[in-house]
Formats: structure tokens, sequence, C-alpha cells
């Protein structure tokens, strides 16, 4: 086998183990990117999910707070109409209070008259037990008309020796047991509507301090729940920034997952490519085997012509007649007899210079008539000439006992039969 041959097939060989260790490189990455995909596929399942959990949470805080916001509207109502029935109460309250007052200090004021009356009789009563009792007799007075006395109620001035005086006294006391009886009359009037009053009072008081609880719990209420909505929409905010984190890193993912299903689309385009570059060159490998196989097969084949053409050669000659001495006085004739013979003659002139004795356009080679014994081997360079000029280079590819086969490696005209050779 030739060398050119043997390179071509260590490149193919390379080229093969190359070709294999980058489909089985490809295919690692690919099943590893394929590993990394399923894992970010479960990824973003995960976060889908967790998307969706914190949707739910974000709807029920949301509906909570839309309750709460509903349930702070009525107790904002309900704390309003407490305070306008709270300050109803109070103004009542303040109204009682003033009545109270009011009435306080008429039943003041009635106690001073009451006790101004008491002393004026005491006196009148004193002013009586001191005086002496005197009988006097004299004709009764027509009473004036009751019209009078109504309209001029001061009493008369009378004298002390008179019944007049004394009627006067008399009518001036039971008037002011009249007075006296009114003011009782009227004091315990006033203190039933003071404890009436009092009463409204307490209850008054009582249905205030309800009030003011049920204020501050309608207050403590709406401060829960004021606290509850702003924890609400803590959470809310936080559930949005929460959902926002995971949208981005779903993105992301996401983003991830088609730069690496694009990866995993260019290495299976990559591996279908190798593998058609592999199965190629498996097919000009093994081409190139039928090839080589058929090439060595009719390099044989002439090989074997040669040398068989070779060995009628050497038989002819070797049955030739030899010289006898006589002839030595003729060596033209002899020449000019055997000019036949002449070109296989460059062999026994010299050891290196030679000619092509066949030629093999269609495999583009040579043989020519040097052999082991004139030192050809395989890879040496042979010059070929004609007429003593250069017109081409060979290279032995294989080597017989008389003969050698060689690639043509340059020519510029095309070789024939005849030509010189010789080594480099």
């Amino acid at each position: 086998m030739s060398k050119a041959v043997q390179g071509a097939l260590a490149i193919l060989i390379v080229l093969l183990v190359v070709s294999v260790a980058f489909a089985f490189f490809a295919l690692t990455q690919k099943q590893s990117l394929e590993q990394q995909n399923q894992n970010l596929q479960s990824q973003l399942s995960d976060f889908q999910a967790k998307e969706t959990k914190l949707l739910a949470q974000a709807k029920k805080f949301e509906k909570d707070q839309q309750d709460l916001m509903a349930r702070l509207s009525q107790k904002d109502s309900e704390r309003a109409q407490l305070q306008r029935s709270y300050d109803e109460l109070k103004t009542r309250s303040d109204e009682v209070s003033d009545q109270l007052n009011q009435i306080t200090q008429d039943r003041d004021d009635w106690k001073n008259r009451l006790e101004t009356i008491r002393r004026e009789r005491d006196d009148l009563m004193e002013k009586l037990k001191n005086r002496p009792k005197e009988i006097v007799y004299k004709e009764r007075e027509p009473e004036k008309p009751k019209a009078e006395d109504e309209a001029d109620p001061s009493p008369a001035v009378a004298t002390p020796e008179g019944d007049q005086y004394w009627a006067q006294v008399l009518k001036q006391k039971a008037a002011l047991q009249l007075d006296l009886e009114k003011a009782r009359a009227d004091l315990d009037q006033n203190a039933l509507q003071i404890v009436e009053l009092k009463k409204q009072n307490a209850e008054a008081q009582l249905e205030l301090k309800n009030l003011a609880d049920a204020k501050q719990e309608v207050e403590r209420k709406i401060k829960y729940s004021e606290d509850l909505a702003n924890n609400l929409s803590l959470e809310v905010a936080r559930a949005h920034g929460d959902q926002k984190n995971a949208n981005d890193r779903a993105e992301g993912i996401k983003q991830q997952n088609f730069e690496l299903q694009k990866q995993v689309k260019q290495l299976t385009t990559t591996k279908l490519a190798l593998e058609k570059t592999i199965a190629q060159i498996n097919q000009d490998k093994t081409v190139m085997q039928k090839k080589l196989a058929e090439t060595e097969g009719v390099i044989q084949g002439r090989i074997d012509e040669i040398w068989q053409i070779k060995q009628n050669l050497d038989k002819k000659i070797s049955n030739m007649p030899k010289p006898t001495p006589g002839e030595f006085e003729l060596p033209p004739i002899i020449v000019n007899a055997n000019a036949s013979a002449e070109s296989a003659k460059p062999v026994v002139m010299g050891k290196t210079q030679g000619s092509i004795i066949s030629l093999n356009d269609s495999n583009n080679f040579v043989i020519v008539d040097f052999g082991e014994s004139d030192g050809s081997r395989v890879g040496r360079k042979i010059n070929v000439y004609r007429s003593n000029n250069p017109i081409g280079v060979l290279e032995v590819i294989q080597v017989r006992k008389d003969i050698s086969a060689a690639d043509i490696k340059q020519s510029s005209v095309k070789f024939k039969v005849g030509d010189v050779v010789k080594y480099q």
C-alpha cells in the first residue's frame, strides 16, 4: 500500500475519530442541556404553582380588605350615629341640668320666701301675745266689695282699738297661712320635680356612659379594623411584590429555557450534520478502500505483466547466440543487429539512471526499471528527463527486484515510455 493511500486512510481515520469524539461531546452536551431543561421546567412549574397560590392569596386579601372597608364604613356610620345620639343626650343632659339648677334656684327662693313669711308670722304672733286684751264694742262697718279687696290687696291701716285691726291681722294671718301652704305645696312639687329630674339626669348620665363605652368600643373596633386593613394592605403589597419577583424569575427561566432549547436544536442539527458527515466519510472510505483495492489489483496485475515481459525479455536475451572471437572486429554490425535490445541496456549501464518502461494514465503511476538492486526504495524521489530537460518528478510507491512502481507527483508534459529517469 502506497504512502499516499496510507496518508489518506490516516486522515480519514483521524477525521472519523474527531467526528465521533465531537458527536459524543455534542450528545453529552445535549443530555446535560436536556437535564437542565427538565430542571428548569420543574422550577418553572413550581413558580407557576406559587404564582397561582399567591394570586389566590392576593384575591383573598383583596376580598378581606373590601369586607373590612365595608365594615369600617358601617362602623363609621354607627360611630357617627352614636356621636349624634351622644350629642343629643348631652344636650338633653345640659338642658336637664339647667332645669335642675333653675328648679334648685326656685326652691331656694321659695325657701327664703317661706322663712321670711315664717319670721313675719312669728313676729305677728309675738306681737299678739304681748298686746293686752281689750274689748271694744263698735258698730260694724259694712264690708267692702270683693273686687276692691282683689284690686287693693294691701291692708288698710287700722287702729289697735278696733275690730278692723284684728280682722286685718287675722286676714293677714290667713293669707300667710295660705301662702305658706302654697309654698309648701310648691316645695313638694319642686322636690318631686327635682327627684324626677335627678332620676332623668342619672338615666341620662348612665346612657351617656353607655354611649361613651359604646363609642370607645366602636373606636377600638375601628382602630383594630384599620390596623387589620393596614396589615392586609401590607400583605397584599408583599404578595404583589412576591408575585412580581416570581413573574420575573419565571420570565428569566423561560428565557433560559428558550436559549437552552435553541442550543439543543443547534446541537441536534450539528449532531445530524456530523452523523451525515460520518456516514459520508464512511461511504467515501468504503469507496476509497474499494478503489484502493482495485488500484492495488491493477498495479499488481501491471507489475505481474511487466515482470512477465521482463522475464520474456531476459529469456530472449539469454537465448541470443553468444558472439565469437572473430566478431570483435565488427562491433558496429553487432550493435546494429541488436538495436532493439539497446532500450534495456541502461540498467546494465548504471545504477543511477533508468527509463520509463510502462504508463498507467488512469491511475497516475508509471513503471521504471529501477529495482532493489539499484537502490530503489519506497518514498524515494525520481526525476524524469526528455532530451536532457527535466519534465517531472516521481515517487516510488512499490519496489521489486528489478523494477519499481512510482506515482506521478509533477509533470510539465505527458510522460511516455522511454523517458529517462534519475534519482534525486
